[in-house]
């Protein structure tokens, strides 16, 4: 399947998303590439974040995401609440789930 011709995302409230082989591959990339700046600081860290984004084309936020995903299946509803402290709204989980979707590093999980 092409990722033109992925099936619309659906959002029932129960549903489960994980992280494709690719987005698994992607995980993988970030931990390697977070290592590499590791005591950097913050300028080597965003610059990091910003080029690993680029090569998924995907938004830097969005490494937070698959590193949540990357243990196991989550609901929206654990991802938010997961990021509470960080005020990140639902609908900014559902954006991200959706750009990683449409990059091919999530999928819904079976029910």
């Amino acid at each position: 399947m092409t990722e033109q011709s992925r099936p619309r995302l659906k959002w029932a409230r129960s549903q489960r998303f994980r992280l494709t082989t690719r987005g698994e591959e992607a995980h993988a990339s970030w931990k390697t590439k977070l290592a590499s700046v590791q005591n950097q600081g913050k300028t080597a860290f965003d610059a990091a974040q910003t080029d690993w984004a680029k090569a998924f084309a995907i938004s830097p936020d969005d490494a937070t995401y698959v590193s949540e995903l990357a243990p196991s299946s989550l609901r929206v509803e654990d991802i938010e609440k997961a990021f509470t402290d960080l005020g990140i709204s639902r609908q900014s989980v559902k954006d991200s789930l959706l750009r990683l979707y449409e990059a091919g590093l999530v999928e819904p999980a079976p029910q």
